[in-house]
């Protein structure tokens, strides 16, 4: 027999991880360091819902922990400003109080979420300086400067007395970058002389055999691409990568084409890039009502809807439905990202969609279009090789991807490799690491501005609506307690062809079940509430397999 976990007891002494999200999942990244009951958080970010969850677009992690340690959180860092380790962070604001560590582009990234929200002096923001160390009660934390696909990436040294800790976010090797400091490789090598007890790193392309390319090789071939087409481009990227917008606009600017960004995401990023002094060298942006008067051939639309996403830019522009833009036959739509996983249904049903309109598109599978900002498994294989740590945590990734990271790490010798969960707790030390505790983890549904447990009750309801479709019946009862001829029926999705048969089956058999009732029965809405979906539940017996949901409007007059 299996000894089950122990509920979590918060640790007076020791060093302990405990991921709130971004293992065994891409997305929705927080992880939680303890030292001695003195605890900081990295990264709160979000995930894209699925099909689970009708009518939402964004996931968001459980942080009730936080309620148990909120006078021992000592702070938050945010290692760069991808919404899957900062968008989170907006929605949170009142649970936070310690001051939120970031560097300049990625503070201006989450200002802007939380001037959405009308929570912008909510937050108590520390600048971060890569050249120079934090220090907290059981911390100290120092940065390495690394390239991914965003401006100001970087990974965090985490030293305590019990040894030094490697975090390394999100992290690529490109000799080239185009916007950014460059890799700091030397830094890795230092850690690792110096010793380094456990390194807890990114997973998500370690399946993925040799070397990432580089940023610089994308704006190359983007240049060649725009040359071979004569009418209007669109290109779709993620809305904070700034950097492939910055690409986006340089081959543009060779091939004598102006850019409009469409998409209120991509503009803010585009802001918060020039006030930290990023591609204010390019001068062909226009705006989206000025993309109306230009010429097919000497136009480039940048905007957000990789993913299929059905309220972006790209989707609407697909329907035809943007105020703007109007796509014609013969136009290039370029899919300048990889497809999240759980996405690629909607991104096929996208990319069909254009297809029949005669536009023509180009994606990462035909040519290179798109590089990822994560190290590939030669590069995971070098950041061993450098840092030496006795202990690997494989995050930041799906089951396969930790399972193909702790391989890498086995096949450079590192002692110890835990694959985890969200939600466990691993003592790092002293002594041998092992899992003492476990906590209740999940996700939390955005709707609107507002936050839900993801099994609440409307959802439940929509999925079953979506699966089973639902009944609406409308009953007026007199005063007298006498049924009111008008009983209307409205079906949606069940596919029932004959309304009349319905509704004339309906009142047959309710009146003849109402006459039953006693006066006080009559009288009250519950009882007849369930004699309504009994009637219609039965007739539904011999015309579909479905059970709607039956809701029911019950007047009296």
């Amino acid at each position: 027999m299996i000894n089950p976990v122990p509920i979590f007891q918060i640790p007076k002494k020791g060093l302990y991880f405990l991921s709130l999200g971004g293992i065994g999942e891409i997305g929705a990244n927080c992880y939680l360091y303890a030292s001695d009951n003195k605890w900081i958080m990295i990264d709160l970010g979000l995930s894209f819902a699925d099909e689970k969850f009708p009518g939402i677009d964004l996931l968001v992690p459980q942080i009730d922990f936080l309620e148990q340690i909120k006078d021992n959180l000592e702070a938050i860092i945010i290692s760069h400003g991808h919404e899957d380790h900062a968008g989170a962070l907006a929605f949170f604001v009142d649970k936070i109080n310690c001051p939120v560590y970031a560097t300049g582009f990625t503070t201006s990234l989450i200002k802007n979420r939380l001037k959405e929200l009308g929570k912008l002096n909510d937050v108590n923001f520390k600048l971060i300086n890569l050249k120079k160390s934090i220090t907290l009660n059981n911390f100290d934390l120092e940065f390495i400067s690394t390239t991914h696909s965003i401006p100001e990436p970087y990974s965090i040294i985490i030293s305590t007395k019990y040894g030094k800790l490697l975090h390394t976010a999100d992290w690529k090797i490109d000799t080239n970058p185009l916007i950014g400091k460059s890799f700091n490789k030397q830094s890795f090598k230092d850690l690792g002389d110096e010793g380094l007890l456990a390194l807890i790193g990114d997973s998500t392309n370690a399946d993925i055999l040799g070397y990432s390319k580089s940023e610089y090789e994308v704006k190359e071939e983007l240049t060649k691409i725009f040359s071979r087409y004569n009418y209007r481009i669109i290109a779709t990227c993620f809305s904070s990568n700034i950097t492939r917008m910055e690409s986006i606009a340089f081959a543009a600017k060779k091939n004598n084409r102006k850019v409009a960004v469409i998409g209120r995401s991509m503009r803010r990023t585009i802001e918060a890039a020039k006030e930290n002094g990023y591609i204010n060298n390019l001068s062909n942006f226009i705006s989206e009502e000025e993309a109306q008067f230009i010429p097919r051939q000497n136009l480039v639309i940048i905007c957000p809807g990789s993913q299929g996403e059905k309220r972006s830019s790209l989707y609407r522009i697909a329907y035809n439905s943007h105020k703007h833009v109007n796509l014609e036959s013969g136009d290039l739509v370029i899919f300048s990202s990889r497809d999240i996983p759980g996405n690629e249904k909607t991104i096929n049903n996208l990319k069909n969609l254009l297809i029949r309109q005669k536009i023509e598109i180009i994606s990462c599978e035909d040519e290179l279009v798109h590089v990822s900002g994560h190290g590939y498994a030669e590069e995971i294989k070098k950041m061993y090789e450098w840092t030496r740590p006795y202990i690997s945590i494989p995050v930041h990734g799906e089951p396969q991807h930790l399972l193909a990271h702790s391989k890498l790490a086995q096949a450079s010798q590192v002692p110890i490799t835990k694959i985890l969960e969200n939600g466990l707790c691993l003592k790092i030390g002293p002594e041998e690491p092992k899992v003492c505790a476990s906590i209740k983890t999940g996700k939390m549904i955005v709707e609107g501005n507002k936050l839900y447990k993801s099994d609440i009750d409307f959802i439940k309801a929509r999925r079953k609506f979506s699966f089973e479709g639902i009944i609406l019946v409308s009953v007026i009862i007199n005063n007298d307690y006498s049924l009111h001829k008008d009983i209307k029926i409205s079906l949606n999705g069940l596919p029932i062809d004959n309304l009349n048969n319905i509704e004339m089956n309906f009142k047959e058999n309710f009146l003849n079940e109402y006459l039953l009732l006693s006066k006080d029965k009559k009288s009250s809405d519950l009882i007849l509430t369930d004699l309504i979906k009994k009637v219609v539940r039965q007739m539904l017996r011999s015309n579909s397999s479905k059970k709607p949901e039956v809701n029911s409007h019950i007047l009296r007059l």
